[in-house]
């Protein structure tokens, strides 16, 4: 017997949810890591605000299908995915149902009878060609809802099953490979220098003070949330994830890298180096070392740089994705109604920029 519900939770009930539910979070971790079990908690309990209401669409049949959204309670009808930009990848269905058209169709009914009514919902970072966005869309038109789709970053990866390190750097272009070895070379025979790679949960703290540091040091803005960021690192190397690379000059740290492998795929997932030491190259030697420790010790079946197009990610990796943000505009709604139309001429000029451009980058789809 089929069972649909909508939970509409404060924050300790999404905590309790999530920890009931840790198994069928678990598997969608399996293809997503930021769907895990563990991330997900560490998102409730790191940024959400009190202020956050999490709506959870539930469906227990062909099953258990969820979907995690959230709303805050200054603005209610606007409804959003549950997630933030430390995540490249949001499972807008997090199911164990075989047909999952037909769940993400029953779930987005339950959000469209939802009360109070939602003007808009909002989901993003999507893979651009997954079956659940294409069928998110469609359910969502089908239930006369104004649905755009939009352009949110570019996600290389390199697929690299069996790749070994030396066949893997023979393959880079020209430029990166004879600077890695001019810069290797430099680093491993100055008596001073080091590379560091730690997994282990005893190491985390000391290497996250590291981290930090060098993190201070460097051209990026501080952390909204650093405690979100040594939670995970603890995470991590209590399940074995953890790889957390170190450049050290003189018992400086000056680079860093925040790696973390699951199920064979390894996520470059923070970096930053000491501008001071620039002229080290460190991130490029400790890129590279990360590397040859995924393909030959871990021996992943891909690494993915996931958030941004960044030059520097287009000479390490070869393959590039794109991940989208969806907002679907309830037409029944005054609200909505007035964000539809404002969505729809953001989309028509969208439309005409990219018509005037040599390629259809930043596309706009309309359903």
């Amino acid at each position: 017997m089929s069972r649909s519900v909508v939970h509409v939770l404060n924050k300790q009930e999404a905590l309790a949810f999530v920890r009931e539910r840790s198994q069928l979070f678990d598997e969608a971790g399996r293809t997503n890591p930021f769907a895990c079990a563990d991330w997900v908690l560490n998102l409730i309990e790191q940024v959400a605000e009190d202020s956050w209401t999490v709506i959870v669409p539930e469906s227990v049949g062909d099953g258990e299908s969820v979907m995690l959204l959230y709303s805050d309670e200054r603005v209610q009808h606007k409804r959003t995915a549950l997630t933030n930009y430390y995540a490249s990848l949001y499972s807008p269905l997090i199911s164990t149902a075989r047909d999952r058209s037909a769940a993400l169709g029953e779930l987005v009914g339950q959000l469209a009878d939802l009360r109070p009514a939602s003007s808009t919902i909002t989901f993003a970072p999507l893979d651009r060609d997954a079956q659940d966005t294409a069928a998110l869309a469609a359910r969502f038109s089908g239930a006369s809802w104004y649905v755009r789709q939009y352009f949110c970053f570019g996600n290389w990866h390199l697929p690299c099953a069996g790749l070994s390190f030396e066949q893997y750097m023979n393959e880079r272009p020209a430029q990166l490979h004879n600077t890695w070895k001019r810069k290797a070379k430099k680093f491993h025979t100055a008596q001073q220098a080091r590379l560091e790679i730690v997994t282990e949960a005893s190491a985390v703290d000391a290497a996250m003070d590291a981290y930090e540091a060098v993190y201070a040091k460097s051209w990026k803005k501080p952390e909204p949330y650093p405690r979100f960021i040594r939670r995970w690192a603890r995470i991590c190397a209590e399940h074995g994830w953890l790889r957390l690379g170190l450049a050290w000059v003189d018992d400086v740290p000056i680079a860093v890298q925040f790696w973390f492998t699951m199920h064979r795929r390894a996520y470059i997932f923070k970096l930053a180096y000491d501008e001071d030491y620039a002229k080290w190259s460190a991130g490029t030697v400790l890129t590279a070392h990360l590397i040859r420790h995924a393909l030959e010790n871990d021996a992943v079946v891909e690494i993915d740089y996931l958030t941004g197009d960044d030059p520097y990610k287009q000479l390490w990796m070869t393959h590039r994705r794109e991940r989208i943000g969806m907002i679907a505009c309830n037409r029944r709604s005054a609200r909505g109604m007035l964000a539809a139309t404002y969505e729809y001429a953001g989309a028509l000029r969208k439309r005409w920029q990219n018509s005037t451009r040599p390629n259809g980058e930043g596309a706009v789809t309309m359903l």
